[in-house]
C-alpha cells in the first residue's frame, strides 16, 4: 500500500474516533468544572487514558481494515466455491470461537460482570460460554450460507427460543445476556464476520445480500448461551440447597 494512502486512511480513522470521544470529554469537563472538582492527579489520569484510547482505537480499527477485512473476503471466496459445504461447519466452529474470544468489548463486559458479582460469575466463564455459543451458531450459519439458505431460518426461531427462555432466566442473567449479545458483535466480529458472510454468499450463489444476518446470529448466540448458563446456575443453587437441607436433617 502507498504510504500516502495509508496515512490518509489513518488520519480519517483518527478523526472518526476523535469525533466519538469529544462528547464524552466535553461532558466530563462540564461536570468537573461545575460539580465534581476532581483533583488534578485524577484529571491527568483521565487525560492520559483518553489519549491512549484515542490512539489505541485508531490503530486497532486501522489494523482491522487493513488485515481482517481483506482476509475475510479471500476466505469467503474460497469457502463459497468449496464443493463440500459440510466443511463449513468445522470452519465456522473454529472462526466463531476464536474471533469471539479475541473480541475486546466482550472482555470488558466479562471483567465488569466479575467485579459486580463479587467473583460469583467468573469473567473467564462468561467469555467461554459466549464463545462456545457463538461458535455453534456461526458454524450452522456458514453452512446455510454455503447452501444458499437464508439466515432467517436461524434468526426467527432462535429469537423465539430466546424470548421463551426469559421465563427460566434470572433477572440478573437476562441483563447480562442481552449485554453479551451487544458486545459480542464488537468491531472485530462485525468487520470480519460480516465480510466473510457476504463473500461466501456472493460466491456460493451470487446473492451477496443473503449474507446479511450473521452479525444478528452472533448476538442471538450470545443471548442464548448466557440464558443457558443462568439455567445451570439455578440448577447448581437448587442442588446446593437440597444438599444443605439433607445435612441439617
Amino acid at each position: 500500500m502507498n504510504v500516502a494512502v495509508f496515512l490518509a486512511e489513518f488520519l480519517n480513522t483518527f478523526i472518526e474516533v476523535a469525533k466519538t470521544l469529544i462528547p464524552l470529554i466535553a461532558l466530563f469537563v462540564i461536570f468537573d468544572v461545575f460539580f465534581l472538582h476532581l483533583p488534578k492527579s485524577f484529571i491527568r489520569k483521565v487525560a492520559s487514558g483518553t489519549l491512549m484510547t484515542l490512539f489505541g482505537l485508531t490503530f486497532f480499527l486501522q489494523g482491522v481494515y487493513l488485515a481482517f477485512v481483506p482476509l475475510a473476503k479471500e476466505l469467503g471466496i474460497a469457502f463459497g466455491f468449496m464443493k463440500q459445504k459440510a466443511l463449513l461447519i468445522p470452519v465456522g466452529l473454529f472462526l466463531g470461537l476464536f474471533v469471539t474470544i479475541a473480541e475486546p468489548s466482550l472482555r470488558v463486559l466479562a471483567d465488569q460482570v466479575e467485579k459486580a458479582s463479587a467473583g460469583h460469575i467468573k469473567g473467564s466463564l462468561l467469555i467461554t460460554t459466549v464463545s462456545l455459543g457463538v461458535s455453534v451458531l456461526v458454524a450452522l450459519a456458514l453452512y446455510l450460507l454455503g447452501k444458499g439458505i437464508p439466515l432467517t431460518w436461524i434468526i426467527i426461531p432462535g429469537y423465539l427460543v430466546a424470548l421463551v427462555g426469559l421465563k427460566f432466566t434470572s433477572s440478573t442473567f437476562v441483563a447480562i445476556a442481552f449485554d453479551s449479545g451487544a458486545v459480542a458483535t464488537g468491531p472485530l466480529t462485525v468487520t470480519f464476520m460480516m465480510t466473510l458472510a457476504l463473500s461466501i454468499a456472493e460466491n456460493a450463489h451470487s446473492a451477496a445480500l443473503a449474507g446479511f444476518g450473521l452479525v444478528c446470529t452472533v448476538a442471538l448466540a450470545a443471548v442464548l448461551s448466557v440464558e443457558f448458563l443462568s439455567v445451570l446456575f439455578s440448577l447448581k443453587l437448587k442442588h446446593k440447597e437440597v444438599s444443605e437441607s439433607y445435612e441439617r436433617q
